[in-house]
């Protein structure tokens, strides 16, 4: 396969600083623009021209044939050139017409299975790559009002597919590199103004598409947590919504006005949580993966990793955001790693981050592209950060874009040599590709169908060193103990679960039990699935009914549960899943701190950070078998290790007092990690170092000695896990 064919997400985007230019670049010579050669002016050199020159010369009439000779070779040229333009105006057409068949088509393609949607998705990012550089090209000729009238907005619409594309693959694929070019393409929308005019307040299905973009980019926002530009986005939307609905009185400005209320609530939830420093700015907080050390050596040599993920939120009351609860947000956040290159934080201002739009984009989606779309293989030096830096450098003078391709870096000027550079971009290459995201399904208000189907794909698709990762957040069903069906289905392990979306079987004589348990996923429901690793998040007041699931294959099996009961109420999700998602600001939430100096936090977070390793080094003692095996993936030991700190924060909090009010673990591996002095100890510092000490036990009780005072012997975990 070409290097054409292998990268349609890099050369999409590498044509985007042509276009986005407020006056558009002059057509590049090539084989695609070149005229005819009979199109070029007649040479000084030909019979005719001198002929004529000899004449004007001598002072003599020139001659009339040929006068006439150059009158229709002139006409001809003209006609030409006419006809060039024409051919020009029909490719554009036809380009634009294909993307837009394609992309059309995305929507229609199964969610599982990515042979069935990979191809599409290719044919679709090399359209819009051809699109993107002959619009780019020729986009002299197409805004002339006699060829085609091209608008500003409608290139504006051409980079907002494009991101929406990026964006929908990173659903497909689970990497952040998609995302952050999602980002760049929708901000550079933003900064060059491509839906700004004197129309917009003309024409309401231009100002639908500006709404509808303005809203695909909060989302965007939101998933990479740039809190800064989400609040300016969210003013900006009210604006226009305001001045749409009284512009054109619209039917539907009550659903966009609900839009951004729910936005507003959304954001206000996930961002109040976050203590602020004395300026009243939220304290930064990485929620993605980042891990803080190496394996021991015995597990380095593992390749047992998640691969597949599903996630499943029904919570009817919990604030949601575009199908997404808090709880399942919190997830997907801990299932990702931090992209190799974040725009929204290397680049302080938005005019840097439309500058580095076009460099930016080759970089990351290629990194990306050839990893999950189409092979392991990666870019040449060409997405170096040597190239990068002097690509940025030369778009910020205003000089042609840099060309990855026909150049490379000058170790001279950038102080770097190339083999250095290289093997650095190599090497975080390779990285990337040894670890990438697992895949996820996200699922909200589900059926119970829906949740098997996804679940078997799920199970189909891992490999053999690979496990999946079944997380539930739902109310909980508890089934009748009393006579019936729910009593019968009881004897068989139908005893309960998670509740699903009812789906009715029109049968008016159907009591509530029996609807109850059809439309719950219940620990029986899951077996079959045992017959492969798995990994279970249970956040619902049911949890306990996953506590004794058989392992009847013996393939590793562990689960978490959550608290049945929760003595603090929270509005920023469940307390447990919060705890999983970000421990140091869980604490907080706890400890009621709502404000605290930025060198403060940054010392609360290096001490949650030490606490981490402590709990990992207590872990290690775990054998790389049975449930151990699960310690070898960094996000599955990352899971763990802020299970057993959840267990010891909650376990020495002053409201949480009784059994119901703590997590557990099944098979019950860390219960003797919940009271080991360290952890203890470290919590107890943070307290002190917080001022939250009354809000945890800061002695111990008077009472005889707990038996588990130190963690568990490595043959006690070994025994354990056997069993």
């Amino acid at each position: 396969m070409s290097s054409a064919e292998k990268e349609p997400a890099d050369n999409a985007v590498a044509f985007i600083a042509q276009a986005a230019a407020v006056s558009p670049p002059a057509p590049e010579p090539g084989p695609a623009t070149a005229p005819p050669a009979a199109a070029v002016e007649p040479s000084k050199s030909s019979p005719a021209v001198a002929a004529q020159d000899g004449a004007a010369a001598e002072g003599g009439p020139p001659d009339t044939g040929d006068a006439a000779m150059l009158e229709a070779r002139r006409e001809a040229e003209t006609q030409r050139n006419a006809e060039r333009d024409r051919e020009i105006v029909e490719e554009f057409q036809y380009l634009l017409e294909k993307s837009q068949q394609l992309f059309s088509g995305l929507s229609d393609l199964p969610e599982i299975g990515s042979k069935y949607w990979q191809p599409h998705f290719q044919r679709t990012f090399e359209v819009y790559t051809k699109l993107w550089k002959f619009q780019s090209q020729h986009r002299v000729l197409l805004e002339k009002a006699e060829h085609y009238g091209l608008k500003r907005w409608e290139v504006g619409e051409i980079a907002s597919k494009i991101g929406q594309l990026y964006y929908r693959y990173y659903l497909r694929t689970s990497e952040t590199n998609y995302l952050q070019e999602a980002f760049v393409f929708y901000d550079a929308i933003r900064e060059r103004n491509y839906f700004t005019g004197e129309q917009e307040v003309k024409n309401s299905a231009l100002m639908i598409k500006k709404l509808r973009y303005y809203a695909r980019f909060i989302v965007v926002c939101l998933q990479m947590n740039n809190t800064m530009m989400m609040l300016q986005l969210l003013e900006e939307v009210k604006s226009l919504i305001d001045v749409y609905a009284t512009t054109f009185n619209p039917v539907d400005k009550m659903e966009w006005s609900l839009v951004v209320k729910e936005m507003a609530l959304f954001m206000q939830a996930v961002c109040s949580p976050v203590p602020t420093d004395d300026s009243g700015m939220p304290l930064p907080v990485s929620y993605r993966l980042v891990p803080r050390r190496r394996a021991r050596a015995d597990r380095a040599e593992s390749r047992f990793r998640l691969q597949e993920a599903v996630v499943v939120g029904n919570r009817p009351t919990q604030i949601k955001f575009s199908e997404l609860t808090l709880d399942m947000y919190y997830v997907l956040q801990m299932l990702e790693r931090e992209p190799s290159v974040n725009v929204a934080s290397t680049t302080s201002t938005p005019a840097a981050i439309a500058e580095s739009t076009p460099t930016a984009a080759a970089e990351t989606g290629s990194a990306g592209a050839s990893e999950a779309a189409r092979s392991p293989e990666m870019p040449e030096s060409a997405t170096s950060s040597v190239a990068l830096a002097q690509e940025r450098a030369a778009n910020a003078e205003g000089a042609a874009p840099h060309n990855p391709d026909t150049a490379r870096p000058d170790s001279a000027a950038t102080g770097e040599s190339k083999d250095r550079a290289r093997e650095r971009a190599d090497g975080e290459q390779e990285r990337a590709v040894r670890r990438p995201n697992p895949h996820k399904y996200v699922l909200y208000q589900p059926s119970v169908s829906q949740v098997q189907v996804y679940l078997a794909n799920a199970f189909r698709e891992v490999g053999d060193q690979g496990c999946v990762l079944l997380y539930l957040s739902s109310d909980g069903q508890r089934a009748d103990a009393g006579d019936g069906a729910a009593a019968a289905a009881a004897q068989y392990g139908f005893i309960g679960g998670i509740s699903t979306a009812r789906r009715t079987t029109g049968e008016a004589s159907q009591d509530r039990s029996t609807e109850q348990l059809i439309n719950t996923v219940h620990p029986a429901d899951l077996v079959p699935f045992t017959r492969k690793p798995l990994f279970l998040i249970v956040e619902s007041e049911s949890s306990l009914a996953y506590k004794d699931m058989p392992n009847l294959f013996g393939q590793p099996q562990l689960s978490l549960l959550s608290p049945t009961q929760y003595p603090v109420a929270t509005g920023s999700g469940s307390m447990y899943t919060f705890f999983l998602h970000s421990p140091a600001v869980a604490f907080c939430v706890l400890a009621q701190i709502g404000t605290m100096p930025a060198a403060k936090w940054a010392g609360v977070e290096r001490m949650f950070g030490d606490l981490e390793d402590a709990a990992w080094e207590l872990l290690a003692a775990l054998p790389a078998t049975g449930a151990g095996r699960f310690l070898s993936d960094d996000f599955l030991r990352q899971i763990v290790v802020r299970h057993v700190l959840c267990c010891v924060v909650l376990g020495l909090h002053v409201e949480f007092t009784r059994p119901e009010h703590l997590p557990q673990a099944s098979p019950e591996l860390f219960a003797g990690l919940a009271q080991a002095p360290a952890l203890v100890r470290g919590v107890r510092d943070i307290a002190e170092f917080c001022a939250a000490a009354e809000c945890f036990r800061m002695a111990e009780p008077s009472r005889p000695p707990s038996p588990v005072q130190t963690p568990p012997s490595s043959q006690h975990l070994a025994d354990v896990t056997a069993t």
